[in-house]
């Protein structure tokens, strides 16, 4: 654990929150927490809306994976990256939203030891990167299965050593903030924080933020975009046989826009979480002072709060948007009632 003397704002990192250096400052006077008390007017609302990022993102994600894993035909290489999606937005979830809160609204700032300093701070980037390339990944999968549908899929193999490079890449991308992550205490102040330190560095550091914008958004989301305008063009194109019918003609249409419908709420649904977030990390590592620091900590929450989002988006557009999801989770929870004779009497079990 490091100890260190308190300096002024312009000393600390840019990412260290306003309530964070007031505290560690020693300020007493009530006009220089302000920040502190907007974000507190605005407990009632923040909390419930990180409790039910957690509660829909783990249960939609659980659910999803569970059945994947039950349903043995769903065992492909497109489910099994919907799978590793679901699984990092549950880590997400577990991993970000929790600690994020409570770092942020507890006194004493950082309450949860060495150790999950750097385990959380290194897991929080990697779930989010593991999440945006597999997205990406699936976007590519789903343009060569309706592009070029004559071309031989990847196998479950390859898909697996493709699922490592993932997690090996985004690690690898986590690696540079993580070894620049400190826990420090303030032992005058009872303050304990755990935040990433680039002093005489400022370069790199902006090199560093720069790159990840690019590698996690920028690039993701034109592939993302470009895959699916693909799609949708090839399925605009796509004849409809001859001898088919009129209702077989209207069902073809009608399928043509669910998926258009679709895959444009992925991609805008991809866009719009992540965007105020990056928007946010982008002014504060140009210039911090940009950022009134009486608004500093809320709007830091708000913005973490809609990327966190993004893990409650995609079950129900990867999943529950899609048929044979749904059918499959209606038919493994559907109540099964069996009925037989029993001393003249008729036993009802329900199985779900």
């Amino acid at each position: 654990m490091l100890s260190i003397s308190t300096e002024s704002w312009s000393s600390y990192p840019a990412n260290t929150t306003s309530y964070q250096i007031a505290l560690a400052d020693g300020a007493n006077s009530s006009s220089q927490f302000t920040g502190v008390e907007l974000l507190q007017s605005f407990k009632p609302l923040i909390i419930p809306c990180y409790v039910l990022v957690v509660f829909v993102g783990i249960v939609g994600n659980y659910l999803l994976l569970y059945v994947i894993c039950k349903t043995k035909k769903m065992h492909n290489v497109t489910n099994f990256f919907i799978g590793n999606l679901a699984f990092s937005d549950m880590l997400m979830c577990a991993t970000c939203v929790p600690f994020t809160l409570a770092y942020a609204f507890h006194p004493r700032g950082w309450i949860f030891g060495k150790f999950m300093c750097y385990f959380v701070f290194l897991m929080q980037p990697v779930t989010v990167y593991v999440s945006v390339f597999t997205l990406t990944a699936i976007a590519v999968d789903r343009y060569y299965a309706t592009v070029h549908p004559l071309r031989k899929r990847i196998s479950i193999g390859t898909c697996t050593y493709i699922l490592a490079g993932v997690w090996l890449v985004s690690c690898a991308l986590a690696a540079p903030a993580l070894a620049h992550t400190f826990h420090i205490r303030f032992r005058d102040q009872d303050l304990t924080i755990c935040e990433e330190f680039w002093m005489g560095l400022e370069r790199q550091h902006l090199a560093y933020a720069y790159s990840t914008l690019i590698i996690t958004y920028i690039l993701p989301l034109s592939a993302v975009s470009l895959s699916y305008l693909r799609i949708t063009l090839k399925l605009r194109k796509r004849v409809v046989p001859g001898n088919a019918t009129h209702g077989q003609e209207r069902w073809e249409k009608v399928r043509r826009k669910k998926i258009f419908r679709l895959l444009v709420l992925v991609v805008a649904a991809f866009g719009a979480c992540w965007l105020p977030l990056h928007v946010f990390n982008i002014i504060r590592d140009i210039d911090i002072s940009l950022i009134d620091k009486d608004y500093f900590n809320l709007i830091q929450l708000l913005c973490h709060c809609v990327a966190m989002t993004s893990a409650c988006c995609n079950p129900f557009l990867y999943a529950w948007l899609h048929d044979r999801f749904r059918a499959e989770l209606k038919r493994m929870f559907a109540c099964r009632r069996k009925i037989a004779p029993a001393n003249n009497c008729i036993a009802v079990s329900v199985v779900l």
